[in-house]
């Protein structure tokens, strides 16, 4: 419910760029599924003039290494840049704040290709998740972050979200299930909707 009512989405990408997590409500700004996204390259997702900045915001000091100079060039995991502690400013310096715009592909109607985003949020270690390799076995630093439209949604589009609910149907239509969305905008609980009989019976005649 938090995440519905926050006008973005959550994401946490590693300091090789791979988003270690995004939340499912990453849909309904981007029109991807929150499995296509997760452990995936965040570099895939972000516009070409925008990635360098990006890049950037996954080091502490915004100075990555010079391998990934260019922009285009996605760093593997094999790259995941690790620190030790003591050459990181405290968790609570404001020097691991993050604040900028950065424009991510877009697959829904109303975009253009790409939807330009606010980032807020912080470097973080993820804790209980550590790299190996053969000389250190540290924590990753990753990116913390709400991501919110720099252009807000319209009344009419933040109106059409709250109608939008899910059916579950037979191959007839016969209706088997709703979410509690739907409860409430058709006014049936799912027992009384499932003995409704046909589905087609909710829809318009000339839609049917």
């Amino acid at each position: 419910a938090l995440l519905q009512a926050l006008n973005g989405f959550v994401m946490v990408v590693t300091s090789d760029g791979s988003v270690f997590y995004v939340s499912s409500t990453v849909k309904d700004y981007l029109g991807f599924h929150q499995s296509d996204v997760v452990h995936q390259s965040v570099f895939e997702l972000i516009h070409t003039d925008d990635r360098s900045l990006f890049r950037r915001q996954l080091h502490f000091a915004l100075n990555p290494p010079s391998a990934a100079a260019g922009g285009d060039v996605l760093q593997s995991a094999g790259s995941t840049v690790m620190y030790s502690p003591e050459q990181l400013p405290p968790e609570n310096s404001s020097f691991l704040e993050r604040s900028f715009v950065c424009r991510f592909r877009c697959l829904l109607d109303n975009s253009s290709g790409f939807l330009a985003l606010k980032f807020q949020g912080r470097l973080k270690y993820v804790h209980g998740q550590k790299v190996s390799n053969r000389n250190c076995n540290k924590p990753q630093l990753a990116l913390f972050v709400i991501a919110v439209p720099v252009q807000p949604p319209t009344i009419v589009e933040i109106r059409a979200k709250m109608l939008l609910f899910q059916t579950k149907h037979k191959l007839d239509f016969t209706p088997m299930g709703v979410d509690s969305r739907g409860k409430i905008i058709l006014g049936y609980s799912e027992i009384e909707l499932c003995m409704k009989g046909s589905g087609y019976q909710f829809i318009h005649a000339a839609r049917a």
